[in-house]
């Protein structure tokens, strides 16, 4: 049944993909890892396909690739002929960005835990739980983290030429002011 669910793409059945950020990828963007030059497939038109810096040619990406083989532009295509995805961090990641250390680390393990005994399953904590009963089982500032991911809202910095892209879910003054609210 899923083989035909795929193949009709039954909107009734077939609601979503789940996806991660294809920014995070180490050949996204255009690039030159050594001069740290990184390019949208437009700005690598505009430099000639070299890096403005040491003249070398700039490592194609991943979207550069697409935009070559695309039959339309992105504003020629209609959303509603395709099922919809949506885009999701590890929660593991979350926190991790959210408690500043390693995503393998103690304080993360713990804190992930307590989310998927109270919470349910990582699906349900990305997906489907509301900001407040995410606030219920964790800190608002995690429940935050979880919204901005489900909305979309997060800072995207593209990989390039071997070097994996980042997401930020805060901005430094955004982390700043929560951490001087913990001091009082």
């Amino acid at each position: 049944e899923i083989r035909n669910i795929i193949k009709s793409r039954d909107k009734n059945k077939f609601l979503y993909t789940i996806e991660f950020f294809p920014e995070e990828g180490m050949y996204h963007f255009d690039g030159h890892r050594d001069c740290d030059v990184s390019f949208s497939p437009a700005e690598t038109k505009k430099h000639h396909g070299s890096c403005p810096q040491c003249k070398k040619e700039l490592t194609i990406g991943v979207l550069n690739r697409v935009d070559c083989l695309a039959t339309r532009t992105t504003a020629e295509i209609d959303p509603k002929q395709f099922v919809p995805f949506k885009n999701v961090i590890p929660l593991k990641e979350i926190l991790a960005d959210i408690m500043t250390v390693g995503k393998h680390s103690k304080k993360v393990d713990a804190e992930y835990l307590k989310m998927i005994q109270t919470g349910g399953n990582e699906f349900n904590i990305l997906l489907h739980l509301t900001k407040k009963q995410l606030e219920n089982i964790s800190s608002k500032q995690i429940a935050e983290g979880v919204i901005r991911v489900r909305e979309g809202k997060v800072k995207l910095t593209p990989g390039f030429d071997g070097r994996y892209g980042t997401i930020t879910l805060f901005s430094d003054q955004e982390k700043h002011t929560v951490e001087q609210t913990k001091l009082f």
